[in-house]
């Protein structure tokens, strides 16, 4: 979705959510749109949530996270599995930030 997303935009992945993955809540609990992800320090996020530990993260890419996609879908599985990471991320995760991001609510 470009700019805010519309109802009608919402309404579609909400449709499409619910055909695919039957059981997942279908409507989103925040709308955001994002064309470029940047953290502070330009290095992206790979850590479980710091409240919600069923929650993994991996955000932040700024465009060059593709070229990485292989280790990091893999840290990814690994995390989500409750399983120790095959690779250091400590540089990865978002306590490193003195500054609360939004996807520590």
């Amino acid at each position: 979705i470009i700019g805010r997303g519309t109802p009608q935009d919402i309404k579609i992945l909400s449709e499409f959510v619910k055909k695919y993955f039957p059981g997942l809540e279908s409507e989103p609990a925040v709308v955001e749109s994002c064309m470029y992800t940047c953290t502070p320090d330009n290095n992206f996020i790979l850590d479980c949530h710091p409240v919600h530990e069923n929650i993994i993260i991996g955000a932040g890419f700024s465009g060059h996270g593709f070229k990485l996609s292989p280790v990091v879908g893999k840290i990814l599985c690994e995390l989500s599995m409750g399983k120790t990471p095959s690779h250091d991320i400590s540089p990865f995760k978002m306590n490193r930030f003195s500054i609360k991001l939004k996807s520590a609510l």
